[in-house]
């Protein structure tokens, strides 16, 4: 592998990982080379060609740690296999043992990793193919990825297999990372917060991401893609017609990291604006209020919800001018400056939605 390129990110892509490898064991392994933000194992299911190994990704806090590790680990034996370390994020220049990845969604559940690998194998380059399974049910998560060594073949599938049959459903083919139409690189580093300030900004036991700006365009699978790069993602609540979405992680910190990767990143043609949402059905309710169930709602400050249940910004023609706190106006550049009312009058609920503010000054008063 050649590391002469210029660093894309500070994350790495490790493959032909052991399965007996966790994420915390890789974790150690690297942290002795710089401070390691997260960690994030993929698990395969292949019965051929690469049975038994699995990959993931490093995400170290500065490019520096990330090009110590390719230096000094690629090829490092972990149990019985050499570990294969490149960047996670190619950049456009990339050439020879790089490789280049695709994103498949809509995948039948009787789909697994040889299926999938079948599929594709017409496209020459192609090296390996995983379908992402859930830990816990054991079933597949509807979505995998496809790796290819040369970028005309990766281009080449994703225009011949999207909307193709593959067992008993169409699938939707798009690139994996910031390299295609699906996302494009995010803001300068400057525009963002550091991990360790983000990840202060709300208790530990909140894990749920707010996602503002979205494009109609964009899908509970597209979500799942971006922030499964940044831990396991257990549940997405997209609003596609008001542009936002919740998407809970699995830890604390794996939620701050995609706030951090994320923040600002160009999707369907819209920058991301996240934030930290908390559910508060993850603690106790408080006596004395009446509560209902099924509905969610996002509130901040002392604004009030909508007849659908949320406190998200709405046109000024339905609900008069009520200013928006700046902070939150950032979050969502279609507020228009608007906000629902009469937040007193409306009763606390169940799987409440509380958003913490993403602009350095902590988490906003209620």
């Amino acid at each position: 592998m050649s590391n002469d390129t210029a660093p894309p990110s500070s994350t790495i892509y490790a493959g032909n990982l052991d399965q007996r490898v966790t994420d915390t064991m890789l974790h150690d392994l690297f942290a002795t080379l710089g401070q390691v933000n997260n960690v994030k194992i993929i698990t395969s299911r292949r019965q051929g060609l690469n049975a038994g190994v699995n990959y993931g990704f490093v995400d170290f806090a500065d490019t520096g740690a990330a090009e110590r590790a390719l230096n000094e680990m690629n090829g490092h034996k972990f149990f019985d296999h050499e570990i294969k370390l490149n960047w996670a994020q190619q950049s456009k220049d990339t050439t020879g043992s790089e490789h280049f990845h695709v994103f498949v969604g809509d995948l039948a559940r009787e789909i697994n990793d040889d299926m999938l690998a079948n599929a594709f194998s017409n496209f020459g380059t192609m090296t390996e193919a995983h379908v992402i399974w859930d830990n816990v049910s054991g079933n597949s998560k509807g979505y995998g990825f496809v790796a290819f060594r040369d970028k005309t073949d990766a281009e080449q599938a994703i225009a011949t297999m999207n909307g193709e049959y593959l067992g008993s459903r169409p699938i939707r083919c798009n690139w994996a990372t910031q390299k295609g139409q699906m996302a494009t690189p995010p803001p300068l580093p400057g525009q963002r917060l550091p991990f360790q300030t983000v990840v202060n900004q709300a208790p530990s036991h909140v894990t749920n991401v707010y996602v503002g700006n979205l494009s109609p365009d964009t899908t509970e699978t597209d979500l799942t893609c971006l922030f499964e790069q940044h831990g396991t993602v257990q549940e997405v609540k997209l609003q596609s017609d008001r542009g936002y979405a919740f998407v809970k992680l699995d830890t604390h910190a794996n939620a701050a990291s995609a706030i951090v990767k994320l923040q600002g990143m160009m999707v369907n043609g819209r920058g991301l604006k996240l934030s930290w949402g908390k559910s508060r059905s993850q603690q106790q309710q408080p006596t004395g209020h009446p509560m209902g169930g099924g509905h969610h709602h996002l509130y901040a400050g002392r604004a009030g919800y909508n007849a659908r249940g949320f406190g998200h910004p709405m046109p000024s023609a339905d609900l008069g001018d009520v200013t928006a706190p700046n902070s939150l106006a950032s979050l969502d550049p279609h507020a228009g400056g608007t906000l629902a009312a009469a937040a007193a009058a409306t009763p606390t609920v169940n799987n409440q939605e509380e958003v913490y503010e993403y602009n350095g000054s902590g988490s906003i008063q209620i």
